[in-house]
């Protein structure tokens, strides 16, 4: 199995002792950071890489935390997709992508294939949209990181 992508949280830093989760985020394999903010306006966005994204939030004066799946509240999960049969003969079987499930955050969904060309996609249905679509009536499975 492929190593979980790295989760971490964006703050806003208020009067302390509070913290205020503004997104939730992942940094995919091919180093791309994914988010879903909740505040003031919930959805979500792609970043071309951890640094990019890093000096939007210091000018912000934002802060990002890494931590486990849950913060203050807030629950995010990665996941892998694993293909036991690949009946398309494109992607293999074995761990053939990796996500991140945010379901505190609307239950989006964004999953990034491990192909040579790593593309990578949003799901507003989140997990249940992409067992639809990749799941091949139980040749694929999710399986979420612990």
């Amino acid at each position: 199995m492929q190593p979980k992508p790295t989760t971490f949280w964006l703050i806003q830093p208020e009067k302390p002792p509070f913290l205020q989760v503004i997104a939730g985020g992942v940094i995919l394999p091919d180093g791309q950071v994914a988010i879903a903010r909740c505040l003031p306006n919930a959805s979500h966005a792609t970043f071309p890489s951890f640094p990019s994204f890093q000096q939007l939030q210091a000018k912000r004066s934002r802060e990002i935390i890494f931590a486990n799946h849950s913060f203050n509240g807030y629950e995010i999960n990665t996941f892998q997709l694993v293909r036991n049969k690949d009946v398309t003969g494109i992607s293999g079987t074995g761990t053939v992508a990796v996500g991140c499930y945010f379901q505190s955050f609307g239950g989006l969904a964004v999953m990034q294939w491990l192909t040579e060309f790593a593309s990578t996609a949003w799901y507003i249905g989140g997990l249940e949209q992409i067992e639809l679509i990749h799941g091949h009536n139980g040749k694929t499975e999710i399986i979420i990181d612990t």
